[in-house]
């Protein structure tokens, strides 16, 4: 009982220093009955003599010129170390936008976001960029219609034109799925029974019928004249049992045939041809230009090898046609110093926690803990905050002296970024490059922004991904993303690192760790029937604790890495041979602590991350490589759907993320829809969750509508 309130004083003191409150001295100031209390009456304060971070009026304080505020001398050292006396005299934080006090943290701020037009002249070749992009798939679409109404004419034994009755059509957009099958969205046209408890899209109605459906289930069968019969319960039916399956729409009659006809009225094929060329990564001498791309790879072709990797100030030059020529050849792009346009707004970790605008959970408690996961087990554990943000400086060590990964993933959770984080929600959109592209509001080319206000909205960020990290490759333990595909494009922005230094004592306990597994591996191996449902470590989270400063063990020699995370993308083309390697060699990676013994998807059951041997061997063996490459602090990845890539922090980090769905990649956006069909119903990837085909119809919709007028 004695430890556990001596970590509870613990836990408020450092939770006091990051909220910027003075310890409970009384009642009254512990139980403040939600942040506004605290912004109301800061609000009174405005014009005393108090600080305006701390509301304390006893330090020495400098008074601002412009708007009068003070700051004392203990809050600009503590929250503005990049400032000085001088700096804050001439004008304050306030003045530039970027004070970190709770009160202008969790202020709307909307109306300070830096406005940005597009010319009509724009918005005209942006739509019609759009349309190039999206005619194919729409054409497809709708001869898949054709064929469905054609089947349905069989089956009514008369012409469809006379049999208009025959198809239900739901008078208002709405968004269906087949999730008794691929689970995927549906467009337009489809199957469902009677009474609307089983549907089933227009693609798993031709691979019933050609034999070609991937999941297949005897109950449900197609006759020969292309019906099919709704199935029993037992197999995800209704009582429609034994009556052929309605051919229904979502849109009205002809949407789809009349969409196109419009589309192809206003398509300009020469949309790309007149573009010409704007790539000017080679220099008059045919050498690479390295002012303007970064080395990241050494393959044959030495093009190949470059990212291009513009300066933020570049893109506000005007650089869009040449992040177009890399980005439709699915190259992933670098943009350095997007920090540096901002207003200069903290991302220290602990400075987002006090901007957070609900702190308090359902029943008025203190939200003082997280749910983090652990690198280790790759398990959830519930930690203090304040903890997990000292071991995010210092490092944090567990039992057996292993040193310990913490990331948060998607935090704050269950919420909007935006809602939460008003201030830090508007900086990180002022800071996106080629916002035509990544503005989750107004971008004229991020073709989820055309989706209606009453049409449900796929969750593309922005979101916060906050993790320790290591210089040194551990082999487990490691602060990882594993290999994955991400659903749609996304560009991922380094805002805050902190490097810690790695004790010797923490890589010996690493290596006998690996010795301990390897030596309980073999141990099961040699059972008759060998026991997997004790494998790995568990880390009690009681147990996990700060990182000693000053008990004179020594620290691993070499310098830390210039950059935060170290990137592992792949070239789409090379997917095929990276899943061969990969299905090849799966018994020699470990998710996590443990071996891989099974693969069902190589790149989307997220448990694989290749390390240098890997890389390698993968090199040696089949000729494939990533481009490699560290971010540093202020740099935008933007990484193309389809691109195969891993993660692993190099330091403590702070990254924020935002999906968008681009023209140029929108048919690697339904590719990835088309693997997920394939995947077993139970598998962590097996939800439709962008919708874009959706996302398509309403983007070309509105490209047509306003070219025509």
């Amino acid at each position: 009982m004695e430890c556990a309130e001596q970590i509870l004083i613990l836990s408020w003191g450092h939770f006091a220093e990051i909220v910027d409150l003075p310890a409970p001295s009384r009642a009254s100031e512990i139980q403040l009955s939600s942040t506004e209390s605290i912004t109301s009456q800061r609000r009174k304060d405005e014009n005393s003599e108090e600080c305006h971070q701390c509301r304390n009026n006893t330090a020495r304080h400098v008074d601002c010129s412009s708007c009068k505020k003070r700051y004392c001398v203990r809050c600009i050292k503590k929250w503005y170390s990049n400032l000085i006396e001088d700096h804050v005299k001439n004008r304050c934080p306030c003045c530039h936008n970027n004070c970190n006090c709770m009160d202008c943290l969790q202020s709307d701020i909307m109306h300070k976001i830096d406005k940005w037009n597009v010319s009509h002249e724009d918005r005209i070749k942006f739509a019609h960029r759009t349309i190039y992009f999206l005619l194919p798939w729409l054409k497809k679409l709708h001869e898949d219609q054709i064929q469905e109404k054609r089947i349905q004419a069989i089956i009514d034994v008369i012409k469809y034109e006379v049999n208009k009755k025959t198809f239900s059509y739901i008078s208002f957009p709405i968004c269906k799925t087949c999730h008794n099958y691929c689970r995927t969205c549906i467009v337009d046209l489809y199957r469902g029974c009677e009474c609307g408890h089983y549907d089933l899209c227009l693609s798993c109605c031709q691979e019933l019928r050609d034999g070609s459906l991937v999941k297949k289930d005897k109950k449900l069968r197609a006759k020969p004249n292309g019906s099919i019969l709704c199935p029993p319960k037992a197999a995800g039916g209704c009582r429609c049992r034994g009556h052929a399956l309605k051919l229904k729409g979502i849109f009205k009659e002809n949407f789809i045939s009349d969409l196109l006809e419009k589309t192809n009225s206003v398509v300009d094929k020469r949309m790309l041809e007149e573009g010409g060329s704007k790539c000017f990564c080679l220099t008059k001498s045919g050498e690479i230009n390295t002012n303007t791309s970064r080395q990241a790879a050494c393959r044959k072709n030495p093009i190949d090898n470059y990212i291009y990797c513009p300066t933020a100030k570049d893109v506000q030059s005007g650089a869009l046609e040449h992040f177009q020529e890399h980005w439709l050849k699915g190259e992933p792009v670098i943009v350095c110093d997007v920090l540096g346009s901002t207003s200069g707004l903290s991302w220290e970790p602990t400075v987002m926690h006090r901007g957070l605008r609900k702190k308090k959970n359902k029943n008025g408690d203190q939200r003082l803990t997280v749910e983090a996961i652990e690198c280790l087990t790759g398990c959830e554990v519930g930690i203090n905050i304040c903890r997990f943000f000292e071991g995010y400086s210092y490092g944090a060590v567990g039992p057996e002296d292993l040193p310990i990964g913490l990331k948060l993933k998607d935090w704050p959770p269950h919420s909007t970024f935006g809602e939460e984080l008003p201030r830090h929600d508007a900086e990180f959109r002022s800071a996106l490059p080629f916002r035509e592209y990544t503005d989750p509001i107004c971008g004229p080319l991020n073709l989820a922004v055309r989706l209606p206000k009453d049409v449900k909205k796929p969750d593309l960020g922005p979101k916060t991904y906050i993790a320790y990290g290591f210089a040194q490759e551990l082999g487990i333990g490691d602060s990882l993303t594993y290999l994955h595909c991400d659903v749609a494009d996304a560009v991922n922005v380094l805002v805050h690192t902190h490097g810690t230094k790695l004790k010797l004592q923490r890589l010996t306990a690493i290596e006998k760790r690996k010795d301990s597994l390897l030596n309980e591996e073999r141990t099961r191996n040699l059972q008759a029937s060998p026991d997997h449902s004790d494998v790995g470590i568990k880390v009690d989270v009681s147990l996990i604790k700060p990182e000693p400063k000053d008990d004179g063990l020594p620290f691993v020699e070499g310098d830390q890495p210039e950059g935060g995370a170290l990137w592992d993308i792949f070239r789409r083309e090379d997917v095929g041979i990276l899943e061969e390697y990969l299905t090849a060699h799966a018994g020699e990676f470990r998710n996590n602590s443990e071996l891989v013994k099974q693969v069902t998807d190589p790149i989307h059951d997220h448990c694989f991350y290749l390390t240098k041997e890997h890389k390698r061997k993968l090199k040696e063996q089949y000729g494939v490589e990533p481009w490699t490459f560290e971010q540093k602090l202020g740099e935008a990845v933007f990484i193309p759907t389809g691109c195969p890539h891993q993660v692993r922090n190099l330091k403590s980090c702070t990254k924020v993320a935002l999906d968008f769905v681009s023209p140029e990649n929108f048919e690697e956006c339904i590719k990835y829809t088309n693997k997920i069909r394939e995947l077993p119903n139970n598998h962590m990837v097996n939800e439709d969750k962008l919708e874009v085909k959706k996302i398509a119809i309403h983007a070309l919709r509105h490209a047509v509508d306003y070219i025509i007028g």
